[in-house]
């Protein structure tokens, strides 16, 4: 039997996927849908974003972050120890201030992506991205630092 909350969650996830305002609408169906937006307003999330529909709880999104088209954030996975044992674990997404994820990125494990860092399209992000560094590739690998100028 599915929870009411569970359902709510769902159908706004599903919603955000409607032709919309990528700033201000998007994230707003996605706050509704579980996901920790701290401020709906201020943050750019793309056409085809995917939220972990499971723990969307999980998933933290700062302020002037922007989640370019197609990115999937997942904050549950599978791990084996041996041929015969296999169990979900979970952790938590956190995409700091004025992080910058590129199109199609993958972020597939509990990481934090560090502020105004900069994910490149393509990324699959197994490891916590630090401050002000650019990284791309899959895995996402360090490729320099970033000047931020304000």
């Amino acid at each position: 039997m599915i929870s009411f909350s569970r359902l709510k969650n769902l159908v706004f996830l599903h919603l955000q996927h409607l032709p919309m305002p990528s700033r201000k609408y998007r994230p707003l169906f996605a706050k509704w849908g579980g996901v920790n937006v701290l401020n709906f307003r201020n943050t750019f999330i793309g056409e085809n974003v995917i939220f972990d529909t499971n723990y969307p709880n999980d998933i933290i999104i700062e302020e002037k972050v922007t989640l370019t088209v197609g990115c999937t954030i997942v904050t549950h996975f599978v791990e084996v120890r041996n041929q015969r044992e296999r169990f979900y674990s979970r952790g938590k997404v956190r995409l700091c201030e004025g992080a910058y994820i590129g199109a199609n990125t993958i972020i597939c494990k509990p990481v934090e992506i560090g502020k105004y860092s900069i994910v490149g399209a393509g990324s699959v992000v197994t490891k916590s991205i630090p401050p002000y560094e650019i990284w791309a590739g899959n895995p996402a690998k360090f490729i320099k630092k970033r000047k931020v100028d304000y």
